[in-house]
């Protein structure tokens, strides 16, 4: 070791760096001898302290509310990981905190700053071969509250400097957190075996909806087909709008490598849902068709509201306008074919009709395209000829006999044959369809035109009133434990999936609507519904709820409703920044994975606000299948290592 006599320059006093330099390593190695046994005596003294993680430090000028630094000893490093419960005995003012481990545990050296110099290695024949400092640990302790009475209350006060810090066991921790339920999530990141789980009967979680978001490779996809399985354990219908069919296998064990690793690693098993239900538009495809639980299914075009409907078309002013036209003369001429309504009880069921959220009643787009061609019709040249026909041949009957002398029987029967082509049940009598077309006159037959061009491409995709394929069994759906994946990796088309969406979680609000009054009526609880929509963005981006706001009203109002319903929506995306604070703001509970667009994370902390900036700062650095989670039902927001899947889902790029 380099050393130096004592006729050699002294160090200047207080220069302790060169004291350091010529202390031997063995009078260090006493040192820190002597503070051990320190604390060992200090132990002696008051046993209460010898279960103590560490101390309360003293306060700075850049302290913060219910921020408490505190100093713990090197050997304890390892008792206060990140998310740990804290409790603070405050002991002059006799006061209990609760705290949480929100940043470090730190080590830094003993007695000087981390990057002073002094704490560099000695060096002994040009080699470093220890650090000159022995070290400690410091973390900083969020403030949960006060305990006061067996409660805790918001804190008045902080803990005193010099307040010893105890570590809470995870039973109780697991209490304080609120982790308990019957379906878990996975595990809490800081502790052995603690899991984060949600009461899946609990009105106040699931069905105030929630948020799974995170860019691609975070682990969403994993986390849904986990919540799909976990759902159904727990006796949940689950409803799963699958737009590239990832989940059409879930009802198979996985045998991917990494998962099955994962898995064995977590003391799980590979395996899948036992009840999957496959559905798909009829002329569609689905990725899994094979499955002995597939129903092909078609829309029934009067279900959906005809302002949604000109929404998801993005039809101009005048289209939309021409159409809501069309639509009331379609209503008019369905009640002079007698196809609705046909007695008094349906036309007291027509004064009901709220066009807001469905649409009329034994409607077809046939019907509709049929009132259109009218309206193309009256405005052409030959049109226009016939209704000049029309009026000459009407001036005939009623001065009399011309047609009479013929047998006509009735004025429709005089008129003279039309060209006009109609293809639903008004071909039977299409002067009806003209007089009806002529009591409101249109104009400008290119914008009617471009209107048909619209509901012509809709009618084509033959979606819609399809004679060999049945409606959606909305009541089946709803069967506690059943997994409903409704496939749309085929139809490539954003609004034709939009179509589909809206109409669905219509007719799944009805039925469960129905269900939950003959469950209050007899006294039976309802079942709860989980609905997942994949891709949300696409279905509810900003710029499509600025466009399409009835569609946007129909969501929110399931969305309220499901939530005394118990019918809860999952909202999954990788492009959250797409989605509108309108839709955000519906969901109460989030699964976020790994973001690293700063501006994404800093618009999400605005929405989720009891989120605290430690957490926030971890999450650009989340690995696969880690996520920040915030459930109604938890204290406070965790890291969770999100189980992995044991049923399979396809890997789809």
């Amino acid at each position: 070791m380099e050393t130096r006599n004592n006729d050699q320059t002294a160090p200047a006093k207080g220069d302790s760096g060169d004291f350091v330099k010529q202390a031997p390593p063995e009078l260090l190695a006493e040192l820190d001898e002597v503070a051990a046994a320190g604390r060992a005596r200090l132990a002696t003294l008051d046993p209460e302290l010898a279960d103590a993680v560490g101390f309360t430090h003293f306060d700075t000028s850049s302290s913060e509310d219910n921020l408490i630094t505190v100093l713990l000893a090197r050997d304890d490093l390892n008792r206060l990981a990140s998310q740990t419960l804290v409790r603070i005995k405050s002991r002059e003012d006799k006061r209990s905190y609760l705290g949480v481990v929100v940043r470090g545990p730190f080590s830094e050296p003993d007695a000087v700053p981390p990057n002073s110099t002094m704490a560099v290695g000695v060096v002994v024949q040009g080699k470093k071969v220890q650090y000159t400092f022995d070290y400690h640990g410091r973390a900083e302790i969020e403030i949960l509250g006060e305990e006061s009475g067996g409660n805790l209350v918001p804190p008045r006060y902080r803990p005193r400097p010099k307040s010893p810090v105890y570590v809470i066991d995870e039973e109780e921790s697991a209490r304080i957190l609120g982790v308990g339920g019957d379906l878990c999530l996975g595990q809490v990141v800081g502790y052995k075996s603690m899991e984060a789980r949600i009461p899946s009967k609990d009105k106040s979680v699931l069905p105030r909806h929630t948020g799974v978001i995170g860019t691609t490779g975070g682990g969403k996809s994993t986390t849904v087909a986990s919540l799909i399985h976990r759902a159904q354990e727990t006796g949940i219908a689950t409803v799963v709008f699958d737009v590239e069919g990832e989940y059409t296998h879930v009802d198979e064990a996985t045998d991917h490598a990494a998962m099955l690793e994962a898995l064995e690693r977590r003391g799980l098993k590979p395996e899948g849902v036992r009840e999957l239900h496959i559905h798909h538009l009829t002329g569609r495809e689905t990725t899994n068709p094979k499955h002995k639980n597939r129903h092909p299914f078609a829309l029934k075009f009067s279900s959906l509201s005809p302002y949604a409907i000109a929404e998801i078309l993005e039809m101009s002013d005048a289209q939309q306008e021409r159409f809501l036209r069309a639509y009331d003369v379609t209503k008019l001429l369905l009640s002079d074919f007698r196809i609705f309504p046909s007695n008094d009880a349906e036309a007291r069921e027509a004064l009901e009709v709220d066009e807001l959220t469905t649409g009329y009643p034994r409607m077809t787009i046939q019907h509709v395209l049929d009132v259109v061609s009218a309206y193309i019709h009256s405005l052409s040249d030959e049109g226009k000829a016939e209704a000049k026909a029309d009026t000459k041949g009407g001036g005939r009957r009623r001065g009399g006999s011309a047609m009479e002398a013929l047998g006509a029987e009735s004025e429709e029967d005089a008129t003279p044959p039309s060209s006009l082509q109609l293809l639903s049940e008004f071909k039977s009598n299409p002067s009806k369809v003209r007089q009806r077309v002529a009591t409101q006159r249109g104009t400008h037959e290119i914008s009617w035109k471009a209107l048909a061009g619209k509901l012509h491409r809709l009618r084509r995709l033959g979606i819609f009133d399809a004679r060999n394929a049945a409606g959606v069994d909305y009541a089946a759906m709803l069967t506690p434990g059943r997994v409903s994946v409704i496939d749309l990796s085929d139809t490539d088309s954003p609004q034709l999936n939009n179509l589909v969406i809206a109409d669905i979680l219509r007719g799944l609000q009805d039925a469960q609507e129905e269900r939950y009054q003959k469950a209050a009526a007899d006294g039976t609880p309802v079942v709860p519904t989980l609905i997942i929509i994949e891709e949300a963005h696409e279905f509810l981006s900003a710029n499509r709820i600025a466009q399409m706001p009835v569609l946007f009203q129909q969501v929110a109002r399931i969305a309220k409703r499901g939530r005394k319903r118990w019918l809860g929506l999952v909202f999954v995306t990788q492009l959250p920044q797409h989605l509108p604070n309108e839709v955000l703001g519906l969901v109460n509970n989030f699964i976020i994975h790994k973001i690293t667009d700063s501006t994404v994370i800093t618009r999400m902390q605005r929405t989720v606000g009891s989120i605290d900036q430690s957490l926030w700062n971890r999450v650009p650095r989340l690995a696969p299948g880690q996520a920040l989670v915030s459930f109604a039902s938890f204290a406070r927001p965790l890291m969770v290592a999100v189980d992995p899947a044991p049923c399979k889902r396809l890997l789809v790029e």
